[in-house]
């Protein structure tokens, strides 16, 4: 019997990573509808319309972070190919790999400090101003929004770390970490929610997982971290030669997915008021949570990606990339008809909550965003696993037709023709996404075996060699 289900297990592709890391989404299809009651119980429709928009304005720092945490990730994978983790948690290996990584980290740790301090002031200046403009709906919101702004900032601040350990192979114990902390800040939500903390519920939540992540670095990786206080000695990861050139692509993909993907919910907010962004809200994030539990079949494996593509092993990638991908959309198509399905009788059993979701037509647009997304996702996955980034200017063209599509519908049909808009703009890019996966893929792996670096410039090896 045991034997059966490794098999099966090992047929579905759930490995360790995946497993913790599907257990912190299943968590929440678990706890979801728990907050959702206690939600219904303790606060009121336009509260609820509160949070959401918060998350929607928190968003925006991805116009700081840009992408980075990615790029950090697959540096850090390629350079963690010829490294190994000793059981104190020091890296061990290639001397020139080890400096290369040290070096990396120290950079993306000094960026990421310089960003959060920026973040803390512009957004949440920023997002006081956009919710005082947007009218007031006897919510006092003040307080709420700071914190969670501080609370954004720290966490952005200790991005890097976790980018690093992922890179270094460690995304099942990362991913471990994940699922205690989302069941540590769902008690603090709930126990916020009974004990009446209101709108502070999303802050305390905010800063309870700052905390969790803090302490756990603390604890668990401390001699990992304290390697990057090292000065690197054999060589440097140079920002202008090798990061850069991938960087500023990816950061304008990412700044681009804001508008693709967490628009929607501002927009919501200012045109059509609190309650149906709280609909619109809490649908997206339903169909989201699938899509997220969905992709962790594909995101485990980014690390291994890097790794692969490191030692020219296409033929092992071709079959991880493909199984992964099936896995993935196969979990996402069954996760979301069961969404759809059950929606009818969710309101037998709590007949409060359909009045809190979106109708149907709204969840159904969404839902077919999410499945074409998961094919997008995928190929992009693997060839910025090379440490490119061909998907720039498609990300900005679905970045244009989802502003558009969505400000002009959101006029005529609300809140269902935002998602209509943003489920047209996402299907309008999935032919062009799979011609440039295509012409891509082969590309790079060509430069790869002639011996040219992915990023079309060579890795510095010394520190004379003016990296930063």
């Amino acid at each position: 019997m045991i034997q059966r289900f490794h098999r099966l297990r090992r047929w579905a592709g759930v490995d360790r990573a995946v497993f913790f890391t599907n257990a912190a989404q299943m968590l929440r299809l678990v706890t979801g509808p728990i907050t959702m009651a206690l939600v219904l119980r303790y606060l009121t429709p336009e509260i609820q319309g509160y949070f959401y928009a918060f998350a929607g304005v928190v968003a925006m720092q991805v116009f700081l972070e840009m992408g980075f945490s990615q790029n950090i990730l697959q540096f850090a994978s390629h350079e963690f190919a010829q490294l190994r983790l000793t059981p104190a948690g020091t890296l061990a290996g290639d001397p020139v790999a080890r400096s290369r990584l040290i070096s990396l980290g120290r950079l993306a740790f000094a960026y990421y400090a310089v960003a959060a301090l920026i973040f803390f002031m512009a957004v949440g200046i920023g997002g006081h101003v956009f919710f005082t403009v947007s009218g007031q709906h006897g919510v006092a919101w003040q307080g709420a929004w700071w914190i969670i702004a501080a609370s954004a900032a720290g966490s952005l601040a200790v991005n890097p770390a976790m980018s690093l350990l992922n890179g270094c192979n460690q995304m099942a114990v990362t991913a471990q970490f994940s699922f205690w902390a989302s069941l540590g800040v769902f008690s603090v939500n709930a126990v916020g929610l009974m004990a009446g903390a209101g709108i502070y519920v999303s802050a305390l939540g905010a800063a309870a997982n700052l905390l969790f992540t803090v302490g756990y670095l603390g604890l668990r990786w401390r001699p990992f971290f304290r390697q990057f206080l090292e000065t690197p000695r054999h060589g440097r990861v140079s920002w202008v030669r090798e990061i850069w050139p991938f960087q500023w692509r990816i950061a304008v993909s990412w700044m681009s997915g804001y508008f693709i993907f967490d628009l929607i919910n501002p927009v919501a907010f200012y045109f059509c008021g609190p309650v149906a962004a709280g609909q619109l809200g809490m649908s997206l994030q339903l169909t989201r949570m699938i899509f997220n539990v969905a992709m962790t079949w594909i995101y485990t494996k980014a690390p291994r990606f890097g790794s692969l593509i490191a030692a020219r092993s296409w033929r092992e990638l071709d079959s991880l990339w493909r199984r992964s991908t099936v896995q993935a959309f196969g979990f996402c198509l069954l996760g979301l008809v069961a969404f759809l399905s059950a929606i009818p009788f969710i309101g037998l059993l709590l007949p409060k909550v359909p009045a809190r979701l979106a109708p149907l037509g709204v969840n159904a647009w969404l839902a077919g965003a999410m499945l074409v997304q998961v094919v997008t996702v995928a190929m992009a996955m693997e060839l910025r696993a090379h440490k490119r980034e061909p998907y720039m200017w498609l990300s900005v063209a679905n970045a244009v037709l989802s502003l558009i599509f969505i400000l002009l519908l959101v006029r005529v049909w609300g809140i269902q023709g935002e998602a209509m808009g943003y489920a047209l703009a996402i299907w309008a890019m999935l032919v062009p996404a799979y011609k440039i996966y295509r012409d891509k893929r082969m590309e790079f792996r060509k430069a790869a075996d002639a011996g040219r670096d992915p990023s079309a410039f060579a890795p510095e090896t010394t520190p004379e060699a003016g990296g930063v």
